[in-house]
């Protein structure tokens, strides 16, 4: 009992020292932790609805009809900050101000989406790699920041 005492009071003099250490330190802070997704956060959003693409396959014409929500990093801190009118504002705003981006992703989304087959789409694996595919390829057309980090089904339906 005296030796767990002795280490658990071992550990948080530890802590202490590494704490005390840290301060004045002119070393920059942590990096913060990448965000996890999906997630609830508000961030720079652009919506692309009701997108219908021909698929790729053997068994006649198949489609997709999808939906995305692209998520932008929020470099600036503004939009996980908003709420109610002052979000609607600033997405209405980063969505205008990105017209070129959508136009852009539109063209992406038939390129990529047309050379998936409904088997490849129908398993969650599927739609997890053509999300990654669609994250890769906007951030490659993208002129500049901020990056896109997630991109959300808001609708996928195959026919």
């Amino acid at each position: 009992m005296l030796k767990l005492a002795s280490s658990r009071a071992l550990a948080v003099l530890g802590g202490i020292v590494l704490l005390l250490a840290g301060c004045g330190s002119s070393a920059a802070p942590a990096a913060p932790a990448t965000l996890a997704f999906p997630n609830t956060l508000n961030l720079p959003t652009i919506a692309i609805t009701d997108r219908v693409v021909n698929l790729s396959g053997q068994g006649g014409y198949q489609y997709a009809k999808l939906s995305l929500a692209v998520e932008f990093a929020d470099t600036k801190a503004q939009f996980t900050k908003a709420n109610g009118a002052a979000l609607t504002k600033l997405q209405a705003t980063f969505a205008a101000d990105h017209q070129a981006a959508i136009n852009a992703f539109n063209d992406i989304i038939t390129t990529d989406v047309a050379l998936q087959s409904p088997d490849r789409l129908q398993s969650p694996a599927g739609k997890e790699a053509l999300r990654q595919e669609l994250i890769k390829d906007f951030n490659a057309r993208l002129a500049g920041p901020p990056p896109v980090v997630w991109v959300e089904f808001t609708d996928f339906v195959m026919q």
